[in-house]
């Protein structure tokens, strides 16, 4: 478990939303430590691995991990990190990909999405909103026609557990007089990263430009917070790649995930560990 000076260190270096323990802990279950600048998420048998380093004084990622393994004593690791360092044989390649980071202030918008701003202007407002039944609601769409794995389900999920217990996650949503038309939920709560984590549209709702004045009220929102930049998560599809560089994002950091059994363990019962 973190201590105070450990938790406050975490907070200033924090640059991607896997370094934030409040969100971390809320969807996962696990516990956080911190090993050296590498953080590690304890629950039961089970160790994520974190292999990108807080601070500019990193290490070795691979001692790090080799450490923590000794420390812990898992029977199953998942490693996030730029690139994996064990032999291929060893571990099960789970995905690959780029974090986008949006440098602020944003000075400017282009021609295109400030007409898809407008566009959403003509029929919505945008207000901090508090999770309820109608978000709930929206989050369950979702769920039931995307191609999901079992991780991703379990986070989306537990979305409210980590609205509850986060003080620094903010919702803005999107109305069409009384009726919720679209919601992003962002955390604000590192000294220099503003972090975009979900966004959610209405199925029966459809306003074009909902996104992007939600997206536009995030960047208007982090800058009055003083965040030098928003890590906008990963690039997932083209869709979304297109959407984050349509603002300006830029992939900065490579991401690689793995999984690994140190054990002989019933591997199906393991499966939803992520």
């Amino acid at each position: 478990m973190l201590n105070h000076e450990e938790f406050s260190r975490i907070y200033q270096q924090a640059y991607l939303p896997e370094h934030l323990p409040d969100y971390v802990e809320a969807i996962s279950g696990a516990t956080t430590f911190l090993h050296g600048n590498y953080l590690c998420f304890i629950r039961k048998n089970h160790l994520i691995f974190n292999g990108f380093p807080l601070g500019e004084n990193t290490g070795d990622v691979a001692e790090a991990y080799k450490t923590a393994c000794e420390t812990f004593q898992p029977a199953t690791v998942a490693i996030i990190a730029p690139e994996i360092w064990l032999p291929e044989e060893t571990y099960e390649k789970q995905s690959a990909d780029h974090y986008y980071r949006l440098a602020l202030p944003l000075t400017a918008l282009d021609s295109q999405v400030a007409y898809m701003v407008r566009r959403g202007e003509r029929e919505l407002k945008v207000r901090l909103g508090t999770f309820d039944r109608e978000h709930k609601r929206l989050i369950t769409d979702f769920i039931k026609t995307h191609d999901l794995n079992a991780a991703q389900i379990y986070i989306y999920k537990h979305i409210r557990h980590y609205l509850k217990h986060c003080t620094s996650a903010r919702i803005l949503e999107a109305r069409r007089g009384d009726l919720l038309v679209a919601f992003t939920i962002l955390d604000l709560g590192a000294a220099e990263y503003a972090f975009y984590l979900f966004n959610f549209r209405s199925r029966k709702i459809n306003v074009p430009g909902a996104s992007d004045l939600l997206f536009k009220e995030m960047v208007e929102l982090a800058q009055s917070e003083h965040k030098r930049a928003i890590n906008l998560g990963l690039g997932i599809h083209s869709g979304i790649r297109r959407f984050k560089e349509k603002w300006g994002g830029v992939p900065f950091l490579p991401y690689c995930s793995a999984m690994l059994y140190r054990n002989d363990l019933d591997l199906g019962k393991l499966a939803d560990k992520l």
